[in-house]
């Protein structure tokens, strides 16, 4: 992965749609998701980041069943299409039927020919989703025009961890999918301030707006700068797309006076920390 020394990318132009999801209706959701792609285009958005699970909604049960495809699916190759005709990358979340029978909630990142450049699995599922979803066990950046990048899903960036590894990893722009609901609209704004300034880098966080008969989506949507400044904020309960321009640049001067990653000290493990959380992969 590309460090600081080496040749700057170019800017890149995300947008992030903050948008109400139908549950359960694909055919409605694909209409919605084409209409923020035609104005991603025109806005001349290099990447665009949807919600979690933006094109069917959190499912369960029989509806879960009926939706959910394995890779490759027709979910997947219509968001791929849209994202060549509109000319823009995309990430989209969708419920995964995997090899094994086991459900997941799945995102998929697409390049402006709509060809797959990477896969990531929800690890850190969150509340009833365990019932019916199984947790990933992977995490790997990627490279968006030069730009080492790395994906997490909503509850994925309450913990540290996840985005440390990919940090690690040379990540240096973080893209997180949310569905989160009421009362926690407040809760992701610290976590993603944290994230990015813990590791001093980009993130971009987009949640969904709207009810059901469930859950309340207040959306709360941002993009946060390396040194945690705010440089996009969606606010509440309203439907909105727009972009944001990142420039390489603010993650070197963001490391200038100190680099978290370069000057951490790491404290030798004792038996009983070592035995707590769990493994990536480990059975459960």
């Amino acid at each position: 992965m590309k460090t600081e020394a080496e040749a700057v990318p170019a800017p890149l132009r995300v947008a992030v749609a903050q948008i109400a999801i139908a549950d359960g209706d694909v055919e409605a959701n694909l209409d919605k998701v084409a209409q923020v792609l035609c104005e991603a285009s025109a806005r001349g958005a290099d990447f665009l980041l949807l919600p979690e699970l933006c094109l069917t909604g959190l499912v369960a049960g029989d509806a879960l069943v009926g939706l959910a495809e394995p890779p490759g699916g027709p979910i997947q190759q219509a968001m791929r299409d849209l994202a060549r005709h509109h000319g823009v990358a995309t990430a989209f979340s969708y419920p995964e039927r995997g090899e094994n029978g086991a459900f997941h909630i799945t995102t998929e990142v697409v390049d402006k020919s709509g060809t797959p450049v990477h896969v990531y699995r929800k690890i850190h599922l969150f509340s009833e989703e365990n019932v019916w979803y199984q947790p990933g066990d992977a995490l790997a950046p990627f490279s968006l025009w030069d730009w080492p990048s790395g994906l997490l899903t909503c509850y994925d960036v309450e913990f540290p961890e996840p985005a440390r590894q990919l940090a690690l990893a040379g990540c240096r722009l973080l893209f997180v999918n949310a569905a989160n609901m009421e009362p926690y609209e407040g809760v992701h704004r610290t976590f993603v301030a944290a994230r990015a300034m813990e590791n001093q880098i980009y993130v971009v966080y987009c949640n969904r707006v709207g009810a059901n008969a469930r859950y309340r989506y207040r959306g709360n949507s941002l993009v946060l700068a390396p040194d945690g400044a705010v440089l996009l904020d969606l606010g509440l309960d309203q439907e909105a797309v727009q972009c944001v321009d990142l420039e390489w640049q603010a993650i070197v001067q963001a490391r200038v006076a100190y680099d978290y990653l370069a000057e951490r000290r790491l404290l030798r493990q004792d038996s009983a920390y070592a035995r707590c959380g769990r493994t990536l992969g480990e059975s459960q």
